[in-house]
């Protein structure tokens, strides 16, 4: 049976001339599935969108308006009676007896489907306002549609309803359009209110894309920034609302609680039932959706439309204002529990009570800065700052959210000192919680800005407070306290203070361990990075492995917090002798390189798997790349010492000793062990065996760390080698061997020359070693003439020019004692005279001072 085109879609409502056009809900609306339902409050334009889908489609489209009393025979009958209207069943049809007690539902249902049969062109039932059908009449109405080869059915509910059941699965294909795809989205609000995108996103921040409150400010013709465009809609809105409520049946006892839920803009179940003191709060949640004042999110957590919440608050401060302080408080602490602190905070700031608002700030610290701080900022930066005076924790976390922003530095560092001042006066009767917090804070934002040394020194300072504060004075904060440790210890670790940085680690993983181990995972990383830096690879591995253990997110793995732990992997993997899993850790820093704090940490992990890939090359061109991208931070004093030895090493895998020599010289901290080390390293590559022996015995520095002590010994055996025989050597080998197997490394083997590598493991593998090392990462330098370092100065001596005479007077030498020397040194670089063994030389890179 084919309608007339005329009569395509006169039964539906009339679309209004000003209507914002939302094409990607029309499209949704053209469904493949046999059923689609369309669920959200009253005001989020169901009906419109409906409407203005009708007009596009090119199905027939029957809309029908619901039985009185949701039952199944008076459904029947409904459709019936649309598709007589319709012209696609007789109208007799639809005056069928329906008593469900006699069974007439089923007979009406099987005359549906025999007209609905009979179809042969797409066919569309509307089903509006739908929330009330009861469940036998939804699934005999999907029954027959499923049948019906050319119909489908839209159904438009205000509630969650039987056409959200599990069961109509089994039975029909559905597609859901729920509140959350109703909501406008930033590019429909720019449309229908002719604004920018940025106003756009500020928009959809206060108003939530209600449909109800976007279509009045597009009446509005306001010119000004967001918050008068919505000032100036919010009026329409409320008298939209207001006799929808009044005529909901919302009784007093509801209404009372919904008003007191008005203190938030979100709450739990648990928070309302304790706001209002209801026992029935569920029900009243669920009316308050269906009526269209409010909307449950996935996650069960209730929030009034923008303009409800309005009125109702309204209603609260004129008849119950004595009660707002109170309800404040447990609508903050309910935010707290359900961790939606920025919540909290905007209600505290919102009452004008900063110390609330401080209190909320240490409650949810971290997840603050990590997550809100742009809505931080947006809405705390107009505090004056006679105000941040008295409150240092607010001015705190606005200036480390500056900080974090170039455009924003200035500002951040004022803030930064009202801060402090404050926390260091004691005239302000600051607890110790809110000045270890802002202590804590202080040396981040120390940090951040390159005084390391700073940071570590207010970090120290903020521990030694926290330690001796009782702990029942920590409870309210404790879930706070292992990241707020953790922090500490990072600007500890950076400020050189290693072994306390450890200590503080351990203690944050352990607390955290012991609320709740997401808490524990930044430490347990740190940790784990650490011990891989510094050598000690059984307690890298220990701390790696409860990572491994653990089902952790790639956010996690991949993310600033997970840094370490993907150093810890990489330098596991290399001493297990597999570079390509080493690559594979390493590469996930990509995307963390040009802002992560870590930067130069993850630059010298690159190295490591460059340097045992055996791409030096690479590995330099890596580090020069990180050091542009980091602008004047990676051209500094700072960054050009900690990547010196990481520099100076790929030089020597590289063959380029005279730029090994240059790093050494220019950018390695002279005072430090680690420079020593490298330049014995230099020494020993360049045939001067001796001289490194000499400057690792005769030294007062001592090895700080396990790497380093190995490698010394490595240095010392290859020293001893070349200067007292092999057998002497073996007596050394014997410590070295006990000091690799007991921390389970094998790369500081690998970093001497492949002569001096393949004696060292024959000896390990006839002392039964744990492991093995593999290749060496130096090219070899047995055919490199070696010369004593008196030999050394004779031949630098001869590029003078200067005649032999001359040459002895300067070293204090007899003619015939240089002519010695002389002989040996042609010999050695086989060179017939002067100028072939200047020549040749330069060729070794032999002339160059050390």
């Amino acid at each position: 049976m084919q309608p007339s085109a005329a009569l395509a879609r006169s039964d539906a409502p009339r679309v209004p001339s000003d209507v914002i056009t939302r094409p990607r809900l029309v499209a949704a609306l053209e469904s493949a599935d046999a059923l689609t339902v369309l669920r959200g409050a009253s005001g989020m334009g169901k009906t419109v969108v409906l409407a203005e889908w009708t007009r596009a489609s090119a199905s027939t489209v029957v809309w029908v308006a619901p039985g009185p009393d949701g039952s199944s025979a008076s459904l029947a009958q409904a459709v019936l009676r649309a598709l007589g209207r319709r012209g696609l069943a007789p109208a007799a049809s639809a005056e069928l007896p329906a008593d469900p007690a006699a069974g007439r539902a089923v007979d009406a249902w099987r005359v549906v489907a025999a007209h609905l049969a009979e179809v042969q062109h797409p066919l569309v039932l509307v089903l509006d306002d739908a929330a009330d059908q009861d469940r036998e009449s939804v699934f005999d109405i999907c029954r027959t549609l499923a049948a019906a080869p050319d119909a489908r059915l839209i159904v438009a509910t205000s509630r969650r309803s039987p056409f959200d059941s599990d069961g109509l699965d089994l039975m029909i294909d559905r597609t859901v359009i729920g509140p959350d795809d109703l909501l406008f989205d930033e590019d429909e609000i720019s449309r229908a209110l002719h604004i920018r995108q940025p106003d756009a996103v500020q928009v959809l921040a206060a108003t939530g894309g209600f449909p109800a409150l976007i279509h009045a400010a597009s009446k509005q013709r306001v010119v000004g920034d967001p918050s008068t465009l919505l000032e100036a809609a919010a009026p329409a809105v409320a008298e939209y609302l207001r006799p929808r409520l009044e005529r909901s049946g919302v009784d007093a006892d509801a209404l009372a609680a919904l008003t007191r839920i008005s203190i938030a803009d979100a709450v739990d179940v648990d928070t309302a039932r304790a706001l209002t003191g209801a026992d029935d709060i569920e029900n009243i949640l669920d009316d308050a959706e269906t009526f269209g004042i409010g909307r449950r999110s996935a996650d069960g957590v209730f929030s009034l439309v923008p303009v409800a919440r309005e009125l109702l608050h309204r209603g609260l401060v004129d008849a119950r204002a004595d009660e707002i302080p109170g309800l404040m408080r447990i609508a903050i602490d309910g935010a707290l529990e359900r961790r939606a602190p920025m919540d909290a905070l905007r209600l505290a700031v919102e009452h004008d009570d900063l110390s609330l608002a401080s209190h909320v700030i240490m409650s949810g610290w971290t997840q603050l800065l990590e997550s809100h701080g742009p809505e931080a900022v947006r809405l705390l930066r107009r505090l004056p700052i006679s105000r941040l005076r008295d409150q240092p924790l607010i001015a705190m976390l606005l200036a480390i959210c500056y900080i974090a922003s170039k455009l924003r530095r200035l500002r951040g560092l004022q803030l930064l000192r009202v801060a402090i001042s404050a926390a260091n006066s004691r005239r302000n009767g600051l607890g110790p919680t809110e000045r270890v917090f802002i202590w804590a804070a202080e040396s981040a934002a120390l940090r951040l800005i390159g005084m390391s040394e700073r940071a570590a020194h207010v970090a120290s300072k903020a521990l030694n407070l926290y330690r001796e504060t009782p702990e029942s004075i920590w409870e309210p904060y404790a879930v706070e306290m292992p990241l707020l440790c953790t922090h500490l210890g990072i600007s500890l670790y950076y400020g050189g203070r290693v072994d306390a940085a450890v200590e503080c680690f351990e203690y944050a993983a352990s607390l955290g361990a012991s609320h709740d181990m997401v808490k524990a995972y930044h430490a347990i990383a740190l940790l784990s990075g650490i011990h891989a830096l510094n050598g000690d690879m059984p307690e890298a591995r220990h701390y790696a492995e409860l990572i491994r253990d653990s089902a952790w997110g790639q956010d996690h793995l991949d993310g600033y917090r997970g840094t370490l732990y993907r150093v810890a992997e990489a330098f596991l993997s290399i001493e297990e002798g597999d570079v390509v899993a080493a690559r594979a850790h390493v590469q996930v820093f990509g995307p963390h390189l040009s802002t992560s704090e870590h930067w130069l940490i993850m630059g010298v992990a690159e190295a490591w798997v460059a340097l045992h890939e055996g791409r030096a090359a690479a590995g330099l061109e890596q580090l020069d790349s990180l050091c542009r991208l980091r602008g004047r931070e990676g051209a500094g004093t700072h960054a050009r010492q900690t990547l010196s030895r990481a520099r100076a090493l790929l030089h020597l895998a590289a063959g380029d000793q005279a730029a090994a020599r240059e790093v050494l010289r220019q950018d390695a901290r002279p005072d430090t062990f680690d420079t020593l080390l490298e330049r014995a390293r230099l020494a020993l590559v360049e045939g001067q065996a001796s001289e490194a022996a000499r400057m690792l015995a005769q030294t007062r520095r001592a090895p700080v760390t396990s790497r380093q002590r190995a490698e010394t010994a490595a240095v010392q055996v290859a020293a001893l080698r070349r200067t007292a025989g092999d057998a002497a050597a073996r007596k050394t080998a014997e410590t070295l061997l006990v000091r690799l197997d007991d921390r389970e490394l094998t790369t500081p083997v690998g970093l001497l020359d492949p002569e001096d590598v393949d004696f060292l493991r024959e000896f390990l593998t006839d002392r039964g070693a744990k492991a093995v090392p593999g290749r060496g990462v130096f090219p070899a330098t047995s055919e490199r003439p070696r010369l004593s370092s008196r030999e050394r100065v004779v031949l630098r001596a001869l590029t003078s020019g200067a005649s032999l005479q001359s040459i002895a007077a300067d070293l204090n030498v007899s003619p015939n004692t240089l002519k010695t020397q002389l002989r040996s040194i042609y010999r050695k670089l086989d060179a017939r005279n002067r100028a072939e063994a200047i020549e040749k030389a330069a060729a070794y890179d032999l002339l160059a001072e050390h």
